[in-house]
């Protein structure tokens, strides 16, 4: 019996497959944690590659923390030691100033699937935007969303004269500080993991996230109102180095394009589903005289024209205002004719 079950393991080792190593293997390097809308979109990133490309190309993903901060792991695409990075607008703001644009408060609108056709078919951002990226060495692959931004807070914040005096957590970029003092706020730059305790604490009175990042952080613990603002939108891009992508054969350039075009909507789809249930989390644990607000649309228009005295600033940190005027005016131009082709 012995030698009968040694046999046959042998026989199994022998015939067994072999594992053929990927002809192409490559690294992507992600700014959010294991299970997050980036980290899933990475995940299937790396099975269309494989699938596309018959096994060829293998695609590991390393998410936050795992090769350095957001702005490292732009750094390492930047320079070639790693092929592929997803990282938020904003975190690269010092790398491409231009980018500041996704600062500015209600450029975009309300509604996620315009904001997302923009995104995809933007000339400011797929053409003047992507050449600054490509000029520091980045081919900028996709702009997509992980969802609208919302404000809470410990006051009803439904119009601008609202934020007087307010104490509003930010980022520490010029840009966003700005777009709170044009309201009349009192921005003050705090670093994300020090968000809860500050709210806990009154040293801040509101800040602002995606409804599925206020519900994992539990920052409602320590908040009266959830207002659903959409005042920006997440903006992540898809990137790889420059002299990597373009020193591909041109058949796995395809691939690797077919595979990000295939990506969008898979990507709406899962910022959607995992912010709608993270919300109805948030309003389900809300307590005694907590409450989910919604801005008028008639005050948005008025936010949105207040948010444009942040123009200036923008055209002055990109360090090239003739750049960042003509795809200030262009994406305000595609915003609004989206719009009104959707009936907005």
């Amino acid at each position: 019996m012995k030698r009968r079950i040694v046999l046959a393991l042998v026989l199994a080792m022998f015939f067994a497959p072999v594992a053929v190593a990927a002809k192409y293997e490559w690294r992507l390097a992600e700014e959010e944690i294991t299970d997050s809308v980036c980290d899933v979109y990475a995940k299937e990133f790396a099975r269309l590659l494989k699938e596309k490309s018959n096994g060829d190309i293998n695609l590991e993903v390393y998410p936050l923390g795992t090769l350095g901060t957001p702005e490292e792991i732009f750094e390492l695409c930047q320079n070639g030691s790693i092929e592929f990075v997803l990282d938020g607008a904003g975190q690269v703001g010092n790398f491409v100033p231009e980018n500041q644009i996704f600062s500015l408060q209600f450029l975009f609108g309300d509604d996620q699937k315009v904001n997302e056709k923009v995104l995809a078919t933007s000339k400011a951002l797929n053409e003047m935007l992507s050449k600054a990226y490509a000029d520091r060495g980045i081919k900028v692959l996709a702009y997509w969303s992980e969802g609208a931004m919302d404000w809470t807070a410990n006051r009803p914040l439904l119009k601008p004269e609202d934020f007087k005096g307010l104490k509003m957590r930010t980022m520490a970029s010029p840009m966003i500080l700005e777009s709170y003092k044009v309201y009349g706020a009192n921005p003050t730059a705090v670093p994300f993991m020090e968000v809860y305790s500050g709210l806990q604490l009154n040293m801040i009175d509101g800040q602002e996230n995606a409804p599925y990042i206020t519900q994992e952080m539990k920052f409602m613990e320590v908040q009266k109102y959830y207002i659903q603002s959409a005042h920006k939108i997440y903006i992540m891009q898809t990137m790889a180095n420059k002299e990597f992508f373009e020193g591909l054969p041109a058949e796995i350039q395809k691939i690797v394009l077919d595979c990000v075009a295939e990506l969008r909507p898979f990507a709406y789809r899962t910022q959607e589903e995992l912010n709608d249930k993270r919300f109805e989390l948030i309003k389900s644990a809300m307590k005694g005289d907590q409450k989910v607000l919604k801005l008028d649309p008639t005050v948005r228009v008025q936010f949105r024209e207040l948010s444009k005295g942040t123009d200036e600033l923008f055209l002055e940190v990109s360090g090239n205002p003739e750049l960042a005027r003509r795809m200030l005016d262009t994406i305000r131009a595609e915003i609004a004719a989206a719009e009104a082709e959707a009936g907005k």
